[in-house]
């Protein structure tokens, strides 16, 4: 379903619309259709340092988090970042998304109105639910 550059859309297009600018606030305005057009890629990801490596937490569990982030090839880009994590507790260990998306793009409605925070949020995290971030994480930051 996506090549290797992690394409969203087989769109090429860096400029989607003359209305995409920063605004005042730091963002970037766009609607969900106009996000799902543009080319999101890879831009970098990471493996959380953990701070208490003393020899009294020698066997104790532990956690394997990271971030990655993700960006439009637009100009302005818009980047999204998010927390993971490496779940073990199943048969077969998986890698999850940990948190809601960071992100400096606000998701209008049709009519051009902001979305609400949380329902921007929720709707960011419906688009890197369905990146290829999942395959993609482990190989970039477990080489």
């Amino acid at each position: 379903m996506y090549d290797a550059e992690c394409r969203m859309s087989c769109h090429d297009t860096q400029r989607h619309s003359s209305s995409m600018h920063v605004s005042r606030d730091g963002l970037i305005r766009a609607s969900i259709a106009e996000l799902l057009s543009m080319r999101i890629v890879h831009l970098m990801s990471g493996i959380d340092v953990e701070h208490n490596l003393s020899a009294s937490a020698c066997g104790r569990p532990t956690t394997i988090s990271g971030y990655t982030e993700w960006v439009t090839q637009t100009e302005p880009p818009i980047t999204i970042g998010w927390d993971w994590c490496l779940v073990t507790s199943a048969d077969d260990p998986s890698f999850q998304r940990a948190s809601q998306p960071r992100a400096n793009v606000m998701l209008v409605d049709d009519s051009g109105n902001d979305k609400s925070w949380s329902q921007n949020l929720e709707r960011l995290a419906t688009v890197v639910d369905v990146l290829p971030w999942v395959e993609f994480v482990p190989r970039t930051v477990f080489r």
